[in-house]
């Protein structure tokens, strides 16, 4: 049985729905600017000039890079070196690295098959993966209120779905991405008590950075300078969301915020 976790209070919720938002805002962004970079801009993306086509690990390892230089400075400044990245818990950002490459991988090779709005509509399968293993993996009480809440989404995922239809491989990858987003964000609650938000930035981005590097250069396309700043602004909203995400589930329990 999991120990229980130490739930927020009063403000501490408030802050913690405070810090999710901004990060499911800035994650919003991402999607949108990944969509664009893959090529085939629905009518979500198709205001913004541009049709990049690039590979989904190109992609992965070209927004690494603004995380990894937002993680390397903030580390800087609160150690006095970009390199002072010491951790006890080399297992569990292994752990997480392998999640969040999968999730981001599953998730960048859908969109080449899905509308972004139908994409984020079956994503929202997440909340109901993590509000059924908070219990049994943190040790959190899960409510009617919290299932009913999780219900109606669920509800909205269906619909989205359309299970009466044959389910393509747009499909499968998106709520592939969804349970892997899920295991991320429950390894994230105990995690972000114990280790600095940068150590985690780092090291989750650095592992997807590291393996899609070869994978991304036997299949480069040449980027142009729109191409360059949706990198930069994909990446910027990607190290937004994650240094948001952490002191969000360092506050409030998974199945909450879920």
């Amino acid at each position: 049985m999991a120990t229980p976790i130490p739930a927020a209070r009063g403000g501490s919720t408030l802050r913690a729905f405070v810090y999710y938002f901004l990060s499911v805002f800035s994650f919003s962004v991402v999607d949108a600017a990944t969509k664009l970079l893959r090529g085939e801009p629905d009518t979500v993306t198709r205001w913004i000039p541009g049709n990049f086509d690039l590979g989904t690990w190109q992609v992965i390892f070209l927004t690494r890079i603004p995380p990894l230089c937002v993680a390397l400075l903030l580390t800087a400044q609160a150690t006095g070196s970009p390199f002072r990245l010491k951790t006890r818990f080399w297992k569990t950002h292994v752990l997480r690295g392998v999640l969040v490459l999968a999730t981001t991988f599953t998730f960048y090779a859908g969109l080449r098959y899905l509308p972004l709005a139908d994409t984020i509509v079956i994503a929202f399968a997440a909340p109901i993966f993590v509000t059924a293993l908070s219990g049994p993996l943190l040790g959190e009480k899960v409510g009617w209120r919290r299932w009913s809440a999780v219900g109606v989404g669920f509800a909205g995922v269906i619909v989205a779905v359309r299970p009466d239809t044959s389910i393509g491989i747009g499909t499968i990858l998106i709520l592939c991405s969804a349970v892997a987003y899920a295991l991320t964000l429950i390894t994230l609650r105990p995690l972000s008590g114990k280790e600095s938000t940068h150590n985690i930035v780092f090291y989750s981005t650095a592992f997807g950075f590291v393996v899609a590097a070869v994978p991304a250069l036997l299949d480069w396309k040449p980027i142009g300078l729109e191409a360059t700043v949706i990198i930069v602004v994909q990446g910027m909203a990607s190290a937004c969301g994650q240094f948001a995400m952490s002191p969000a589930f360092r506050i409030g329990e998974a199945s909450m915020l879920a």
